[in-house]
């Protein structure tokens, strides 16, 4: 059999529920991270959460200043009075006042119900401020460089390591088994110092063209030592590299005339995932890049109503309906088997 083919007896066997192999080591923290908006990150990052918060303790970060994932969690009526713009300001800036783990995080049950009866899961706010954070950064790290001798390679660590030092923090007063980073669709910024605080990557990608380019472009910027991450992290003498632990194919189709096979345009870019994950292999969790492969439906109406709605896509039912904007949206059938792959997604996490 072809890789392709084994792909798809693979995610067969997802769809029906069958076990499969997963990469034999998991991590303790993840950025979910793309160079591409509209692919449903944040849907994902709000699923995930709340599958990953059954089973373990979690700590969720938002470095998106989209703020997405804090909405989804939180709402719009609940005012945290710090963020974790807050929260990098005095390490990025000596000097400025460290905010109390008490005021950074907050608990997710009491603003989204859905999430009660699980383990316990906090969130470090996002703010809209993030997108004025890269320019302070790349000063700050330019006055860094400056400096004279291991100096200028302490100020550079610990500007880079910044994500890495908040999780730390908040730690001391409570216990967290899993982190989740959902970080923005670009590089520049806090989705640097997140790369660095994770053990590893969730990768999430459209089945389209322009999702490929940045599947390939995410994954050369952790290779490439020209580019941004390597290069100023060389500035701090940093050499730690997450893993991509799961390319998430989002958006799959699937065929009409055979039972749990995708459509051959997913199939087109399901090959082009393989072979660009065949060049970086040296960057996966798992020697067989069919372990770091994911499938995932096009969820269709589901997966607005569970990002408007705030309610996890397990926790919708086939056939209810809901009014978003005037429109009103029926969960169709395909949410069972989104549910399936995307529980088989948590589950190697």
């Amino acid at each position: 059999m072809s890789q392709i083919d084994d792909l798809l007896s693979r995610f067969k066997e997802v769809a029906q529920e069958k076990p499969v192999s997963m990469p034999s080591v998991k991590f303790n923290s993840y950025a979910i991270s793309n160079f591409r908006g509209g692919i449903g990150k944040s849907t994902l990052a709000f699923n995930l959460a709340w599958e990953m918060s059954r089973k373990h303790n979690l700590l969720a970060l938002d470095v998106c200043p989209q703020t997405n994932f804090t909405q989804s969690l939180l709402g719009s009526e609940c005012a945290t009075p710090y963020t974790i713009y807050d929260a990098l300001l005095p390490q990025v800036m000596p000097g400025t006042k460290n905010v109390k783990v008490s005021d950074l995080l907050t608990s997710v049950p009491p603003y989204c119900s859905p999430f009660k009866g699980g383990k316990d899961i906090f969130v470090v706010p996002g703010s809209n401020e993030l997108f004025l954070f890269p320019s302070l950064l790349y000063t700050q790290l330019s006055t860094a460089a400056n400096l004279q001798g291991n100096r200028s390679k302490e100020a550079t660590k610990s500007i880079l390591t910044a994500i890495q030092s908040i999780i730390e923090y908040v730690s001391t007063d409570f216990s967290f088994d899993k982190t989740l980073i959902d970080t923005s669709p670009f590089f520049g910024g806090a989705t640097h110092l997140a790369w660095l605080a994770a053990d590893a990557l969730i990768i999430p990608a459209r089945v389209d063209e322009h999702s490929m380019q940045a599947l390939r472009l995410t994954l050369s910027m952790l290779r490439d030592e020209a580019k941004d991450f390597l290069r100023l992290n060389k500035q701090g003498d940093l050499t730690k590299i997450p893993k991509v632990h799961a390319i998430v194919m989002t958006h799959c189709g699937w065929s009409r005339q055979t039972g749990f096979t995708p459509d051959r345009s997913t199939q087109a870019y399901l090959k082009q995932a393989l072979s660009i994950a065949n060049e970086y292999t040296d960057l996966l969790s798992s020697s067989d890049p069919l372990e770091c492969i994911h499938l995932l439906d096009d969820f269709h109406s589901a997966g607005r109503i569970s990002g408007t709605k705030r309610i996890p896509l397990a926790e919708l039912n086939v056939g209810e309906q809901h009014t978003i904007e005037g429109q009103k949206l029926e969960v169709n059938p395909s949410l069972n088997r989104y549910t399936v792959e995307l529980r088989s997604l948590a589950s190697a996490l």
